[in-house]
């Protein structure tokens, strides 16, 4: 396949590719449009001057031809004052080529120079023996020379020559290049400048699909609002069937979900009530595993709900809120134990997720904190560290000043069920549940060493 424009990415933008390949093309044409210019410009130069060359030749050949020469003052006066001024670059010089030596008179402006013929140089005859052509003059100026051989029979062959400073030449070709040039590189500028004019406004409805996307993501509207172009509007209309596609099959997900919440709940709750009337170890047990499964069961439904959140489109929440609320509560329910709870939260920081996830992970985390905090917790909120995938995060960490936790328990925290204190209250399950919903949403739970001494839990979630 032709690739002209090789050194485009792959990944190059299409705007890019618009504007450099129209550059490129349209500088290319004016480059090859400057070179043909020059071209004719430079023979139509050598065309006129020769001309006024061939008006000298043929008075000179007319003069040669002439019977009656002998009876003028001056037989080969071209009426060009130059012709008489030694070395001024303008000479003319007849040569009877069939006598030896050769007879040879010349203009008084050779100063006893000669004129190399043009068939000596090896330039080829124009038509007949008539040749156009540079020559190195007396003076080694380079002149534009033309000659021509005539034969008069019995008196004699003759090759006659006039040439011509081509100085003149070369200057009127370097007023007309400097010209072209001036012109072609303004007319090149307002090419350029029409080229971005025209990828800017051909790409404006791409931008306008683009910044109704965005707006989805960020949760500022549920659909791509707007007229588009015909080839355009498909698209947008693609793109808003498939939002309403992915509402409709998380709204079934979250049905069957809670039905079959429902349809496990009552069961359990009669097989616990069941066995708590009966009394006994067997029933202890039965207790014991039914709590069991009520808990596997209640996290899997959330996990199932979760994930089914995740994949929304469109969902976005301010986090502020949500942290001031969630501090608030906490603040109530540690009341007796007097812990102070603060927060710092980065003005404006969105999380692109569900409102009800967000509540349950830092809800989470900071309940843990506050189970485990001596007199305080922090919660700080601020723009993650890039990562390298062309995404922006949101970090939340979440200090307690209380013990900590050995750095060789930090994983197992992190699993369904594992409790290192029995004596404080839970599941278990309430780190595993941040974790994975950090995970169903691209983000991540880490946790570390406090400064406040006691236990850090870093999340990483998906800005908005």
């Amino acid at each position: 396949m032709f690739r002209p424009l090789f050194f485009l990415r792959k990944r190059q933008s299409i705007a890019t590719r618009l504007f450099v390949s129209s550059t490129v093309w349209s500088l290319a044409i004016l480059l090859l449009a400057g070179v043909i210019l020059s071209t004719l410009n430079r023979r139509t130069t050598e065309h006129s001057f020769d001309e006024r060359l061939h008006v000298y030749l043929k008075s000179l050949v007319a003069d040669v031809a002439s019977p009656n020469d002998s009876e003028r003052s001056d037989p080969y006066s071209l009426g060009e004052p130059r012709f008489d001024l030694p070395l001024s670059g303008w000479y003319w010089q007849i040569t009877r080529i069939d006598h030896e030596p050769a007879e040879i008179k010349g203009s008084t402006s050779l100063f006893g120079g000669r004129l190399l013929s043009l068939a000596a140089s090896n330039v080829k005859a124009r038509a007949g023996e008539l040749r156009e052509g540079y020559a190195t003059g007396p003076d080694e100026r380079r002149l534009r020379m033309v000659e021509r051989v005539i034969d008069l029979g019995e008196d004699g062959k003759f090759l006659i020559q006039v040439a011509a400073d081509s100085a003149e030449i070369e200057q009127s070709i370097a007023a007309f290049r400097w010209a072209l040039g001036l012109t072609f590189v303004l007319l090149g500028l307002a090419l350029v400048a029409t080229t971005v004019f025209q990828v800017r406004f051909g790409l404006l409805p791409l931008a306008r699909l683009s910044a109704g996307v965005s707006a989805i993501r960020r949760g500022e509207a549920d659909h791509v609002s707007g007229q588009f172009p015909d080839d355009i509007a498909p698209l947008a209309a693609e793109v808003n069937l498939l939002i309403d596609s992915n509402r409709e099959i998380l709204e079934r997900a979250r049905t069957q979900v809670g039905n079959l919440a429902h349809a496990l709940k009552t069961p359990l709750s009669v097989v616990m009530n069941e066995a708590a009337a009966e009394g006994g170890p067997l029933s202890a047990k039965v207790q014991e595993q039914a709590a069991i499964m009520r808990d596997q069961v209640n996290w899997y439904l959330e996990r199932a709900r979760a994930a089914a959140r995740a994949g929304s489109v469109g969902a976005a929440t301010e986090i502020g809120p949500i942290v001031d609320g969630i501090l608030r509560t906490a603040a109530k329910i540690h009341t007796d134990r007097a812990i102070a709870f603060d927060g710092v939260v980065e003005p404006g920081a969105m999380f692109r997720g569900e409102r009800q996830d967000l509540e349950e992970m830092i809800g989470n985390l900071v309940d843990n904190g506050g189970k485990w905090a001596a007199t305080r917790v922090d919660v700080a909120v601020r723009p993650a560290e890039p990562t390298g995938d062309g995404r922006s995060y949101v970090c939340v960490t979440v200090d307690d000043d209380g013990e900590g936790v050995p750095e060789a328990a930090w994983t197992s925290m992190l699993r369904r069920g594992a409790r290192l204190d029995e004596s404080k209250p839970g599941s278990g399950l309430g780190l595993s549940i941040v974790a994975d919903l950090a995970s169903l949403y691209g983000g991540s739970l880490k946790l570390n060493r406090s400064p406040l001494g006691g236990l850090r839990a870093e999340l990483t979630l998906p800005a908005a």
